[in-house]
């Protein structure tokens, strides 16, 4: 049963993939995106390759803090091997095992600790989004006279607005008194997870130093490698407007409904970035060679891989 609703999984994700795909085909003009590709320069392609394992390496240290935090004793050296071979899993294995799923087991398998190492994986996914949410929030406020200008970036950002607020009453409600009456109902798997959840927001001076991390890594990780892939391409934005839609982007891209955000990532671009005008073929260009630089960029996992494979 568990293997037919895996393969159900997938087989709708692969739907959804070709479905944007097949949208792109039509939509864009490969030979002006094949243009765009001879316009960037190795040594701006390198750059681009720099900040990214940058931006890898704030995210490990990051994790490592979360993981330290549970008493697993991770050298940032380990923590940016598992973080890398989670992006190689996504961009290869995507249908069954998914990089989290591995950071989460390889962390946890020598204590047999893996609730705790899979809460560590979880945090670090929600402060990266909470880190996503409050840039996009704060450009798209500063940028307000164009956003309002938009029905679904005014939506959107809504819907941003909301769950952050949702976040803190959720954070707020669980100091109440009535939580543990609630708590009864809850199955105890399930309880010990949010708990163990919890646990990490105790330590407010731990918690603002992860989120500072993470908006360290959102700005640098897409706002600066992604801009440095526009300049090398020859594409032209008014910086504003390309902060504005640049996290929005990473959270719509980041909705699981596709394998490997493969073709949503790419509609995303064309969508948002097409309010300022940006040529679809040029934008896809971005997309594409970013997916593909951070696909090789990710083999480097693959001996760290194969050792921990069993």
């Amino acid at each position: 049963m568990l293997n037919i609703k895996k393969w159900l999984k997938f087989i709708l994700k692969l739907i959804v993939s070709l479905a944007f795909v097949a949208w792109l085909i039509f939509k864009v003009d490969w030979q002006e995106v094949l243009f765009y590709f001879e316009k960037i320069s190795l040594w701006q392609t390198l750059l681009y390759i720099a900040v990214v394992i940058l931006s890898i390496t704030v995210s490990s240290y990051k994790w490592k803090i979360l993981v330290e935090f549970k008493k697993f004793n991770v050298p940032l050296e380990k923590a940016f091997q598992l973080y890398l071979a989670g992006i190689f899993i996504n961009n290869f294995m995507p249908s069954f095992i998914g990089g989290d799923t591995y950071k989460a087991y390889q962390l946890g398998k020598e204590k047999k600790e893996y609730v705790s190492a899979a809460t560590s994986v979880v945090m670090d996914r929600i402060t990266g989004l909470l880190g996503a949410m409050l840039l996009s929030v704060f450009f798209a406020l500063f940028n307000w006279g164009v956003v309002s200008k938009y029905q679904v970036l005014i939506i959107i950002l809504g819907i941003i607005i909301a769950s952050l607020v949702a976040v803190i009453i959720l954070l707020i409600a669980a100091r109440l008194s009535f939580w543990e009456k609630i708590s009864k109902y809850i199955p105890e798997k399930v309880l010990r997870i949010i708990r163990d959840l919890l646990h990490y927001v105790s330590d407010r001076k731990m918690m603002f130093k992860i989120l500072v991390l993470s908006l360290i890594f959102n700005f640098i990780g897409l706002a600066v490698a992604n801009y440095v892939l526009f300049w090398g391409l020859g594409i032209e934005i008014d910086m504003l407007n390309y902060l504005t839609v640049i996290f929005l982007i990473s959270i719509v891209s980041s909705i699981p409904i596709s394998i490997n955000n493969i073709g949503i990532k790419e509609w995303a671009y064309v969508t948002f970035f097409g309010f300022f005008g940006v040529a679809s073929s040029g934008v896809v260009a971005v997309a594409l060679l970013s997916r593909v630089i951070q696909m090789v960029i990710s083999f480097a996992a693959v001996p760290f891989y194969l050792k921990n494979k069993k």
